[in-house]
């Protein structure tokens, strides 16, 4: 990897189309026609699959009052595509992450992803200003030539993303590596100085006007919702580590780097400059340091080793670890578990005592009696002589009994749709264990499972 890394970076020079080509997080994942060009035909990256709690377009305003409503906006970070993705990869980014910690915290969250790859600031203010005036849109009125094959759907129902951004509580952003794109195009191996700084100066008022306007359509129709949008990380390692040694980037790829430090840091400095300018109107806008995890970490958190500069899961993990903070002030975890205990179980955000953990019957998760209830804060009556468990909450009551098919419902006979109610000891004490997503679905509470956590929520 080393070698073929200095290769990669000593080649960077040589190539028509350079320095910015790093910063390139559009369709061209490899940093130059020599090297293998992914098929966007493949990228679809899973968004279009169901996932627990991801909402697709259509389905956006389902349950709004009742849910803490997520929204994300942006290019391909957002969209969590990662290097060798196809259309069976499922996204596991800084959104998906976001998500999950909101169901941390007891929110009964939902989310919606827009993420667009390929998409620039420009192309972000053309897509918020339609769906600002309500009006229809064509790939071409936002970006001609963007080419995320889901881009035709997303854009064409504006209408759909104005009313999930109305009815947002928390909206998310990556935006403006792209924008360095049309720079990366235009330098050469004998493109001077001057010349680069004229063409960066250019795309920095580019990347400034779109992304003002953009986020003033925005704010404009979601004013009270809250904004986390990220700065751009640098994805070029200061020097090559290779087990204990560290070794310099060679002097062209050295100045190259420097001169990336350099565009990054003016972007980073206009995107300041333009969250504070709509913070100043009242704006609950945020920016979150995403760029300082990946420092030392480039070659661990980006597949710049293959040539591409999205973020590996790790990094990923980096960025969604960064927003939680900036929004929530923790990035929480469930606690390990020993390998005879299937899933962990959060309930209003905290998860139930290691002491009685959930079991497995038919793929359905069960768990205590009085740990459930205990955290859901519902009443809970016992009948010794019919071994009967009755669960009070939210207006909702659900009559258990041992070894039953049935249960019965605000005091209508219902069909269990998994195994019934058992007694198991813990040791000297008998314990009653009720099917987890049955009791929560009757009370009227959110189920939530995520196969990355191995979790179950209850909010």
């Amino acid at each position: 990897m080393f070698v073929f890394l200095l290769q990669t970076l000593y080649t960077i020079m040589q190539m028509n189309e350079n320095p910015l080509l790093l910063f390139y997080q559009k369709e061209v994942c490899m940093l130059s026609g020599k090297w293998r060009k992914v098929s966007f035909l493949f990228i679809i990256i899973g968004l279009l699959m169901a996932s627990p709690g991801l909402k697709t377009a259509a389905a956006a305003e389902e349950d709004a009052a009742a849910s803490y409503q997520i929204v994300a906006l942006g290019d391909s970070l957002t969209a969590g595509y990662e290097f060798g993705f196809d259309a069976k990869s499922v996204p596991y980014g800084y959104v998906e992450h976001v998500y999950e910690q909101a169901l941390f915290q007891g929110l009964r969250a939902e989310y919606v992803n827009y993420g667009l790859l390929g998409l620039t600031s420009t192309g972000f203010s053309h897509l918020l200003g339609a769906v600002k005036d309500g009006k229809s849109a064509t790939v071409s009125d936002v970006q001609p030539g963007l080419k995320d094959p889901r881009a035709a759907s997303i854009i064409g129902d504006a209408a759909k993303i104005g009313s999930s951004i109305r009815g947002a509580d928390l909206i998310v952003m990556t935006i403006g590596g792209n924008d360095l794109l049309g720079v990366a195009a235009q330098i050469t191996s004998t493109t001077t100085d001057e010349e680069k700084a004229q063409l960066l100066q250019a795309a920095l008022t580019q990347y400034e006007t779109g992304l003002t306007a953009g986020l003033q359509a925005v704010t404009s129709i979601a004013p009270k919702a809250k904004l986390v949008i990220a700065d751009q990380y640098m994805p070029i390692p200061a020097t090559i580590t290779v087990g204990s040694l560290s070794f310099p980037l060679p002097p062209d790829a050295a100045r190259l780097r420097e001169f990336e430090l350099l565009a990054l840091s003016q972007l980073n400095e206009k995107l300041k400059t333009i969250v504070a300018a709509i913070k100043a109107e009242g704006i609950d806008i945020s920016i979150t340091e995403v760029s300082k995890p990946f420092v030392g970490k480039e070659l661990e958190y980006t597949s710049i080793a293959n040539s591409d500069v999205h973020p590996t899961r790790l990094g990923y993990a980096a960025m969604g670890h960064t927003y939680s903070t900036t929004i929530w002030n923790k990035y929480l975890n469930v606690r390990t578990r020993p390998a005879n205990v299937p899933v962990s179980v959060v309930v209003r955000g905290k998860e139930l005592p290691a002491a009685s953990p959930a079991t497995m019957k038919s793929n359905r998760t069960f768990v205590p009696m009085r740990d459930i209830t205990d955290a859901i804060g519902a009443k809970l009556v016992w009948n010794k002589t019919s071994q009967t468990a009755t669960v009070s909450y939210n207006k909702h009551t659900v009559a258990f009994t041992i070894g039953s098919s049935t249960i019965l419902v605000d005091g209508v006979k219902k069909k269990l749709n998994s195994p019934a109610a058992y007694l198991q000891k813990n040791g000297k004490e008998q314990k009653t264990y009720l099917p987890l997503a049955v009791l929560s679905e009757e009370l009227g509470l959110q189920v939530t499972y995520r196969s990355t956590l191995q979790a179950v929520f209850i909010n």
